[in-house]
């Protein structure tokens, strides 16, 4: 191991003809030169480098201080080694990651121009990315979004963070900074010296303005959950796809040969078999009237009519029912994962959709399947798999009435044993950890939250299976159980369109937002996309991921609202402030923050303006973010925006502070404040080619930063709104309702 220093990057023309600025990933290092350069060391392999990190790692774990960190996961030191790749990752405070800045940063130079204007144009960016489809998580930025705030507030080698990263988006967006076809997709122009160019309208006549340079941004990306983080990191990570392909198939035919039975049926028409692509599962109630059993699926879907009823005759005494006044039927038996006797509702299997060769077929189960649903359930399943009780929370224990109380509950017996088989040999086999996220990430169409979509198999529009339904652990009563090898499938070939070999290893660390092991004045932009009051209860949507990765989310300091957590909206006020607070220390004087902000409560928006003004920042634009796709809550829900809000604010530079220390409270301070407050705020909005009123230049809200800026200080406000007004018009330029700088 030898000592080297920073390598900036290659600027080079690949095969395609495209522009691309980025610094060469491990793997490619080791290609070209049989070496591995790491926080200026060099190994002779990816390995030795892990296992030199692995072992400082290890050192840090030992320390029970290092344990108190607030935020600190769940976990064995083993666990969280396991799935840590340190210093990129880490399932616990990274360590290493002063150590990542210090080396790819630079000090804070007041003497370097501050980027005065927010990024104010709406951003509207679809879904519709492999990169962004190759894993789900319950909310995520486009990194395409993200590009374009990046390369605004940024230059190449930037030192970017971003406190509640999810799956990472923000990572992704930095590197891609550094690929022209990415950039120029969004509608940029970029120069054969690496400059970047946006359309801008002047006269009628569309002319090209200077925004930043070709190049990748170097991130700190930390969250609480190491679910999170997990995926973060085999998102930000250099893949070798041909090895992860490989890998995949091996494992899945080693897998198939001993378990593929359990999802053999055999076909109605002759003694062939065939391969189930999915069971429908149904709820099964009992009459209050006669107490026969009514079947859901038989008695509520209209096959003819294609139409659920929300009124059926019972198929026993013909009265009227529906699913509010009928009762559940149970079934009782011993529960070898927690070696107890259980008692859950009753479900049975009601449709069975297969293939021969690549014809596919439905048909009604029949003796063979539910003979093969017996010998299912009473295989053992010698592999690990978590038997734990779901986490106390609003979400993870709604389903207790149910009976389904603990982790493996959420999995039909086929499924669990199959999704223990695969980890097992991942695990065995020591693969790349992208594998093993493949099959996690799998969870969203595999449990029996899954859904079946009646309507979508009567029209035949699109295909009737969807995932859980995003933001809670609701069991629906027709519930669809997919064939985990057909899915595993589909998600290898998703994340091998997804991957790029030249990604880079980001910085990721997981726990407290409000903790950061970054130096003062070191971060050159930051990202945050926070929890938003009682919005999504991650670490108890998380819980079941984290359950199969054995590391899971230290949830006090998690920033909800959550009655089950004792949390209220003070609370969440108080946890986000330690967070923007954090931020603030980090950023450097005079450097952006933005913040995305979803949530329909004037309580929630007031809240996390009080934190920001706590904190110490200044807000100076609010825009809107158009996913284009809304989530689950966003479209079925009459209160839930359509639009997320962008919230651009700043710390003030070091200037404005020490100017503020000499004078004081005094007037000469507030009007100090106010000429450098304009300067920060757009001169211009557009919104569809049309002027828009600036709300940042309205005097009353001038002031209101204003009066945020002295409380921060504990000074009194030198002079009333009124007298503020009034010496307003007298110092300043007013149009359209609107304040400017005389000059």
């Amino acid at each position: 191991m030898t000592r080297r220093s920073k390598n900036s990057g290659d600027l080079f023309i690949e095969e395609s003809g495209q522009l691309r600025l980025v610094d060469k990933s491990a793997e490619q290092q080791a290609i070209e030169g049989g070496k591995i350069e790491c926080l200026g060391m060099t190994f002779d392999s990816v390995d030795e480098r892990r296992a030199y990190f692995t072992a400082r790692l290890r050192e840090k774990l030992a320390d029970p201080e290092f344990r108190k960190t607030p935020g600190f996961p769940k976990g064995t030191d083993e666990d969280i080694i396991r799935i840590s790749d340190p210093p990129w990752y880490t399932a616990c405070p990274n360590p290493f990651v002063a150590d990542f800045v210090r080396f790819y940063g630079a000090p804070y130079d007041p003497s370097i121009p501050d980027n005065n204007e927010p990024f104010t144009a709406d951003i509207s960016e679809g879904k519709n990315d492999p990169i962004y489809n190759a894993h789900s998580y319950h909310t995520k930025v486009p990194h395409k979004a993200i590009m374009r705030y990046i390369l605004h507030y940024t230059q190449p080698g930037d030192i970017v963070f971003d406190g509640f990263c999810g799956t990472g988006m923000t990572g992704v967006a930095a590197q891609l900074c550094g690929d022209s076809a990415v950039v120029s997709s969004l509608g940029y122009r970029v120069e054969a010296d690496g400059k970047i160019l946006q359309p801008q309208l002047e006269d009628g006549k569309t002319g090209w303005k200077f925004v930043s340079k070709l190049g990748a941004r170097r991130v700190v990306l930390n969250d609480l959950s190491p679910a999170a983080t997990f995926i973060a990191y085999n998102y930000n990570a250099p893949a070798n796809v041909h090895a992860f392909e490989a890998q995949a198939k091996r494992i899945l035919n080693e897998a198939g040969k001993d378990l593929g039975w359990m999802y053999e049926t055999q076909h109605t028409e002759s003694n062939a078999r065939g391969r189930i692509n999915y069971t429908v599962w149904s709820d099964v109630f009992t009459c209050a009237e006669c107490a026969g059993e009514v079947v859901f699926w038989d008695a509520a879907v209209d096959q003819v009519g294609k139409k659920i009823l929300d009124e059926f005759k019972c198929p026993h005494c013909s009265i009227l029912l529906t699913k509010r006044n009928m009762e559940r039927a149970w079934v009782t038996k011993f529960d070898a994962g927690i070696g107890e006797v259980t008692r859950q509702v009753k479900q049975m299997p009601v449709m069975i959709n297969y293939s021969i060769g690549k014809s596919r077929f439905e048909k009604r189960p029949d003796k063979f399947d539910l003979a093969m649903i017996e010998r299912i359930e009473a295989t053992e399943i010698s592999d690990w798999f978590p038997a734990e009780r779901m986490m106390e929370g609003g979400e993870t224990r709604r389903n207790d009435p149910i009976g389904m109380t603990h982790t493996h509950h959420f999995f039909t017996r086929r499924n669990l044993a199959v999704m223990a088989r695969l980890i097992h040999r991942i695990k065995q086999e020591a693969t790349t950890p992208l594998l093993q996220m493949a099959v996690l990430d799998c969870f969203s169409v595999l449990t029996r939250m899954s859904r079946f979509r009646a309507p979508a198999w009567f029209d035949k529009s699109t295909g009737p299976m969807k995932g859980w339904t995003a933001g809670t652990l609701y069991v629906p009563s027709l519930q669809g159980e997919q064939n985990v090898f057909n899915s595993l499938a589909e998600k290898i070939e998703m994340i091998r369109r997804a991957s790029r070999s030249s990604l880079f290893g980001q910085c990721i660390t997981t726990g407290h937002s409000g903790l950061i092991a970054m130096q003062s004045n070191s971060a050159d932009y930051i990202f945050l996309d926070p929890p938003f009051g009682a919005n999504l209860n991650y670490s108890e949507l998380n819980f079941l991921w984290e359950s199969w990765l054995r590391v899971v989310t230290n949830n006090l300091p998690e920033a909800i609202e959550n009655k089950d957590q004792g949390k209220t909206l003070n609370d969440y006020r108080n946890l986000m402030t330690d967070c923007f607070q954090e931020a603030f220390r980090i950023l450097k004087p005079g450097r952006w923050m933005t913040v995305e902000f979803s949530n329909t409560q004037a309580s929630v928006w007031n809240a996390i303006q009080t934190s920001l003004q706590e904190a110490g920042f200044v807000v100076a634009n609010v825009s809107a973010l158009d996913k284009k796709q809304g989530s689950f809550k966003a479209v079925t829900t009459t209160t839930a925006v359509k639009q997320d809000l962008v919230i651009s604010a700043y710390r003030p530079n070091g200037g404005l502070e020490e100017r503020f220390a000499k004078v004081g409270g005094s007037e000469d301070s507030a009007w100090d404040f106010v000429r450098t407050h304009l300067k920060r705020l757009p001169v211009v909005k557009v919104r569809h080619g049309a002027l828009e009123f600036v709300a940042e230049r309205d005097p009353r809200i001038i002031f209101d930063r204003l009066v945020a800026w002295f409380v921060r200080h504990n000074v009194a406000i030198p002079m009333s709104a009124k007298e503020f007004q009034a010496k307003l018009e007298q110092r300043f330029v007013g149009r359209d309702g609107m304040v400017f700088l005389p000059d």
